[in-house]
């Protein structure tokens, strides 16, 4: 009979979180104090993954799946956790998720089994090297903590025969890789994981995930020093965006930065950041002055370094793709820019791309604006609006009533702005986008209204609501407020975010486009894959030919999908494009259709030519712009497909099957 009460209880603990849990998509917000609530206790002192929310929520998937058997370390990971509530309020905020109710269930849990149900981790010679290297807390082979790291760097079925390590410094990431060739132990670094998990699910996984060996988690990397003389920052691979810009914004400096939770030397590696920022502040090698890199011999390199020849050339050719690193990035120097006291955000509405596309190159090759890019009208409804829900209904409004389908959206200085305004007839200024973010939920609500429908009768119905007569109404009819939109959360949630709709940066456009908060919405309980690239920016026909291939693809697999950016690089003569893929990352037939897209979009884009493509850029962001993008390839031959296709197939191994 206590058996199988205790049974009982374990069942009803787990099944409600479980379906929470399957939401979750390791966004990393959980691991930043983004919105002023402090971070989670037992994350802070504990380090590994396992201690955070999004390690917790992990490990009850598992454990609901019957994937894996518990040690005693579970009951630590499990009673670690206060129930303070933090990560109720910043998942909420990012994702409607409560991982809070995910920890109390693995309380519960954990606190229900009996002794004899827990497995014995022994200790061998391989942990207890790397313990000799980093202490005694920090290097582990417990299942239940290498668990929390499946679908971020481990692939969702691995046996869990791994080793998890957090070094502090490049020393001892030296000393770990020449440990780990010594052993014959392959190794890949960790640093948020948050482009590892939307990766993970798809064919990508077979090139960029560990099958067995060491997991460097770079977390306790965390050194961030400022010099304002030379405006730059030392930053260490522990350092996310928010941090690094938290701390530059103190001198009155900004730094071209990722999404919040994402680690700036990681992103440096990979993509060079690419950013709606870029045509101002550079891309590529541009980003950085200085870096120290471990090599895969366990090596410690800077750039500056005398017997360097070029650490800065590469092969830009079609061929020449990799999606694992062959150095570790662990400090690197990166450049700040001024912020100026006179900065604004100003949007230009467009019905079509054509037209949003003329007038962000004319910006780009003209200087103008510090952050320039073209919207959807699906990118900006996820990012303002705070449940998904709301997000569809107010991209409905949008498209269908508004005829607003993309934006211009600029961060800029005022005589920036002024020119921006002559250049077309209205805009969307600040206050009316803060209406907007703090009424989104109304606007929403309006879907099939009397008032919309009117509004759609309109010959101009974008002129009508921001440069008419009837923008007084439309102001006082959302309805905006801090109260109002908190009604949308959890009723005991919602003192919270009042508070937090109250503070100005929450609706401060500038402030919210140099922090990149809201971007983690996109992976609001589902992942989004964002294909695209650098294209010439020459050929207008060429990119809006572009665009409609990726449509095209996304129709073809019955896919939710939208234009994500266009950003314009290197003084106008590239765009950069992002295209989003919506799906169910719990779902095997949803991940088999976007690991189909994501090829045959690599496969057709190279085709076409003049184009640069997401496969292409990754680990090339630590060399210079003008050996990876000039020039850009011509369209792919049927004899150069062929071999394309081959490198493909080499470094993500056997595709066909998706």
């Amino acid at each position: 009979m206590t058996h199988h009460k205790t049974m009982t209880v374990k069942k009803t603990c787990l099944d409600d979180a479980v379906a929470i849990a399957n939401k979750g998509t390791h966004c990393g917000m959980c691991r930043i104090d983004f919105l002023g609530t402090g971070l989670c206790p037992s994350g802070k002192k504990h380090g590994f993954l396992a201690y955070w929310p999004q390690g917790r929520m992990e490990l009850v998937k598992h454990l609901g799946e019957g994937k894996l058997k518990p040690t005693e370390k579970l009951l630590e990971i499990a009673n670690s956790c206060s129930l303070c509530g933090i990560c109720d309020k910043q998942c909420n905020f990012a994702t409607q998720l409560r991982p809070e109710k995910v920890a109390q269930a693995l309380k519960d849990y954990a606190n229900a089994l009996d002794q004899s149900e827990f497995q014995e981790v022994p200790e061998d010679a391989i942990v207890r090297g790397l313990r000799e290297i980093v202490g005694e807390k920090w290097a582990t082979n417990d299942p239940v903590i290498i668990s929390s790291y499946i679908r971020s760097i481990i692939p969702p079925d691995a046996p869990l025969n791994y080793y998890i390590v957090m070094p502090e410094n490049s020393e001892q990431v030296s000393k770990i890789i020449t440990f780990a060739n010594k052993h014959n132990l392959p190794f890949l670094p960790r640093s948020g994981g948050t482009a590892l998990s939307v990766a993970t699910p798809t064919v990508l996984s077979n090139g960029i995930c560990l099958e067995h060996g060491i997991v460097i988690d770079l977390l306790r990397l965390k050194k961030l020093e400022i010099n304002q003389e030379s405006s730059t920052a030392q930053v260490g691979a522990g350092v996310t965006s928010f941090e690094l810009q938290k701390e530059a914004y103190r001198h009155h400096l900004r730094a071209n930065v990722a999404e919040a939770g994402a680690h700036v030397c990681a992103n440096i590696a990979t993509t060079g950041i690419v950013t709606t920022w870029g045509n101002r502040y550079g891309c590529f090698a541009d980003n950085f002055v200085d870096l120290e890199l471990v090599d895969m011999d366990g090596n410690i390199k800077h750039h500056h370094d005398m017997e360097i020849s070029n650490p800065y050339a590469t092969d830009n050719n079609f061929t020449n793709i990799s999606l694992s690193p062959s150095y570790i990035i662990t400090e690197i120097t990166v450049k700040l820019f001024p912020v100026f006291d006179d900065e604004e955000a100003v949007f230009v509405p467009f019905d079509n791309v054509e037209d949003a596309l003329d007038m962000v190159l004319e910006l780009g090759k003209r200087g103008i604006g510090l952050s320039l890019a073209v919207l959807s009208y699906k990118y900006l409804a996820e990012f303002i609006c705070p449940t998904r829900q709301i997000a569809t209904d107010f991209e409905d409004v949008c498209k269908n009533y508004l005829k607003l389908r993309y934006v211009l959206d600029v961060v800029c200085t005022k005589d920036d702005k002024k020119i921006i305004e002559e250049m077309t007839d209205y805009t969307i200024d600040q206050n009316m986008m803060k209406t907007l973010i703090l009424g989104s939920p109304k606007l929403a609500s309006l879907k099939e209204s009397a008032f919309m429908k009117v509004l759609s009768e309109e010959e101009d119905p974008l002129r009508a609501i921001f440069a008419g007569p009837m923008r007084k109404h439309f102001e006082k009819g959302l309805d905006a407020s801090p109260e109002n939109i908190a009604k949308v959360y959890d009723s005991d949630l919602q003192d919270f975010f009042k508070k937090v709709y109250s503070k100005p940066e929450f609706t401060n456009v500038v402030w919210l486009h140099a922090f990149r908060i809201l971007p983690s919405r996109l992976m609001r309980q589902r992942m989004t894959m964002g294909p695209g690239g650098a294209i010439w920016a020459g050929d207008k026909k060429h990119v809006l030919k572009w665009i409609d291939m990726f449509a095209e693809v996304g129709d073809k697999y019955h896919l939710e999908h939208a234009l994500g950016f266009i950003s314009p690089l290197d003084n106008g003569k590239f765009i950069y494009i992002e295209y989003d893929y919506f799906y169910d990352h719990n779902d095997a037939d949803a991940a088999i259709k976007i690991s189909k897209t994501l090829l045959e979009t690599t496969d057709k884009s190279l085709v076409m030519g003049n184009i640069f493509t997401l496969i292409n850029y990754l680990f090339k962001g630590i060399y210079r712009k003008e050996h990876v993008l000039y020039p850009l390839q011509k369209g792919l031959t049927d004899e150069e497909e062929t071999i394309f296709r081959g490198v493909l197939h080499s470094v993500l191994g056997d595709f066909e099957e998706w």
